[in-house]
């Protein structure tokens, strides 16, 4: 079985963790609900106003439980776990509508930076920090 996964940090092409997602089909660039906020090496995704930019990808069965383990997300204990995969609806972009999965930053952010335009790319290149 295949599943439309959005991205919107560290594995994205470019980025520090792109080997992650070779493999992995381009559906296009999409943005969806909520913000981000830096949590230093990476950025984290949580519900709220606002939209998140990234990009969207096909992976099959084996590919998405292997971003679970780089996610430091345990399926079915949503408490162990850094980031949970939820369902998300695309904003905008060529898959504008549709239902994709993506992580959600699943714990406590206090003191972290909010990055208010929602974009990681655009974000490290501001504060002049590598990926």
């Amino acid at each position: 079985m295949t599943h439309a996964l959005f991205i919107y940090g560290t594995l994205m092409p470019g980025l520090r963790l792109e080997a992650e997602m070779h493999g992995a089909r381009f559906m296009g660039p999409a943005q969806v609900p909520g913000r981000l906020v830096d949590l230093s090496r990476y950025p984290g995704l949580l519900h709220g106003e606002g939209s998140v930019v990234g990009e969207v990808y096909e992976v099959d069965d084996a590919h998405l439980a292997r971003l679970d383990g780089v996610e430091d997300m345990v399926p079915s204990d949503r408490a162990a776990s850094q980031y949970w995969r939820e369902e998300v609806t695309v904003l905008s972009g060529p898959l504008q509508g549709q239902r994709v999965q993506t992580y959600v930053y699943n714990r406590t952010v206090d003191g972290c930076r909010p990055i208010a335009h929602g974009d990681y790319r655009r974000y490290i290149r501001e504060v002049g920090r590598d990926s």
